[in-house]
């Protein structure tokens, strides 16, 4: 199952910029809490491997979100550049641009 990540940019925990995607003249924001677990590295990655290049978009989770890059890793290797945006201890942020 993918998951459009344009739309899941409005989905972010909070609403930014003028466009409606939610990203404040960056890269729209995912909330992975907003994806049921059950579904969520599925979604992610088929979402994230659907992108096209140059496009990005920010993870945002309350854990780090090593295993699902290392997921994505397996299936698109060499396809994602990836830069954590902040490290916790609350919350997580993690910007990914496909190549």
């Amino acid at each position: 199952m993918a998951i459009n990540l344009e739309l899941a940019g409005s989905n972010a925990k909070k609403q930014r910029g003028g466009c409606g995607c939610g990203c404040s003249d960056g890269a729209p924001e995912l909330e992975l809490a907003a994806i049921p677990k059950v579904m969520r590295s599925g979604a992610v990655i088929g979402g994230l491997t659907s992108m096209k290049p140059a496009q990005q978009v920010v993870l945002v989770a309350d854990h780090d979100p090593s295993p699902l890059l290392s997921a994505l890793n397996r299936v698109a290797p060499q396809t994602f550049d990836v830069s954590y945006l902040e490290q916790g201890p609350v919350a997580w942020r993690v910007q990914i641009t496909r190549r």
